[in-house]
Formats: C-alpha cells, structure tokens, sequence
C-alpha cells in the first residue's frame, strides 16, 4: 500500500535538486552533526549509537531526513566518519613532525 515507501520529491533522480533545496539540506545536515558533536558520536550509522541519538538529537535527525534525498543521508553520515578518521590522522602525523608532500605537480603518463 505504500506504507513502508518513503519515497520524497528530491529522490526523483531525473530532475536536478534545487539550489534552495540542496542550501537547506546542508542547513539541516550541519545542525545534525553539531548535535552529534555534543554527544560525542562520530559515525551515526553504528547502531550502538541509536538510542543516544534518539534521545538527544530526535529532532535534528528528523530534519536533516526530511530535508534530503535518501542517497545525500547515507553519503553525509558516511563521509562524516571518513573525515574524522582523515583529520585525526593529520592531527597525528602533525605530532609525530609529519610533512604534507603536494603531488599536485606529477602528471601520469
């Protein structure tokens, strides 16, 4: 009956997202991930975290989930972890007198 299909208008993957409506995705996204912050919770995926999320960040969740397209949730909560894991591996190599090579310049052949 459609009961279990939560398909939204910005699913539709023929028509391009509006610039409005990607602009108040990422608005809803980041109040998502700053409750997250507060929480201390990284990867919201990892169902070990459910149950604090619902309890502290219920609403911003709901809203970050209305305001994008199913496919843009799951990149988002993914590359979240992604750029942790990225930026606590800088933060280490920063200690340990790491330095960034710019392989900008090598062009494959």
């Amino acid at each position: 009956m459609g009961w279990f299909n939560k398909t939204k208008p910005m699913d539709d993957q023929s028509k391009p997202p509006l610039r409005s409506s990607r602009k108040q995705c990422w608005e809803s996204r980041d109040g998502f991930f700053q409750c997250l912050d507060k929480i201390s919770v990284v990867n919201a995926l990892e169902s070990k975290h459910e149950d604090a999320i619902q309890k502290s960040c219920k609403t911003e969740e709901g809203k970050f989930e209305e305001d994008c397209a199913t496919s843009w949730i799951k990149y988002f909560k993914e590359k979240r972890v992604v750029d942790y894991k990225r930026e606590k591996f800088m933060q280490e190599m920063e200690s340990k007198n790491g330095q960034q090579i710019d392989l900008s310049g090598m062009i494959r052949k």
